[in-house]
C-alpha cells in the first residue's frame, strides 16, 4: 500500500510539472486574422484571471487551466447587452490555440502567442 501511495504522488508530480502557465499577455488572431484581440492573465494553481480585450470592448474573465487546456469566461457588453464568452485553448510553451463561444450564437477559432 506504501508503494501505491508514493507512485500516486510522483504521478501527481509530474503531470503538475508539466502542466502550462499561462500568466502573461497574449496577442490573439482572430479567425485567419480577421480580428486582434487580447488576454492579459494571471495564474494561481489551476486558477486563471485576466482580462480579455476584444476588437470592441473588454472584460474581467476567469477560469481554469487543467493541464494545457484553459477555458476562461467573461461577460461582455454587445450593442448594450451582456453577451457570455467562453474561451478554451490549448496551450504549449508561449503558443495557443482555441475559440470563442458567443452565447452559444457564434463560435469564432483564434491563434495567440505569449508576448515576451
Amino acid at each position: 500500500m506504501r508503494h501505491l501511495n508514493i507512485a500516486a504522488a510522483l504521478l501527481l508530480f509530474s503531470i503538475s510539472a508539466f502542466a502550462a502557465d499561462v500568466s502573461g499577455t497574449w496577442a490573439m488572431n482572430l479567425e485567419a486574422g480577421t480580428a486582434e484581440a487580447s488576454l492579459t492573465l494571471k495564474q494561481d494553481g489551476d486558477k486563471v484571471t485576466g482580462t480579455y480585450h476584444g476588437p470592441r470592448n473588454e472584460a474581467p474573465a476567469t477560469g481554469t487551466l487543467n493541464g494545457n487546456d484553459l477555458k476562461l469566461s467573461a461577460e461582455i457588453n454587445a450593442g448594450g447587452q451582456s453577451v457570455s464568452l467562453v474561451i478554451t485553448g490549448k496551450v504549449a510553451d508561449n503558443k495557443m490555440k482555441g475559440s470563442l463561444d458567443f452565447a452559444g450564437q457564434r463560435s469564432v477559432s483564434f491563434t495567440a502567442t505569449r508576448k515576451p
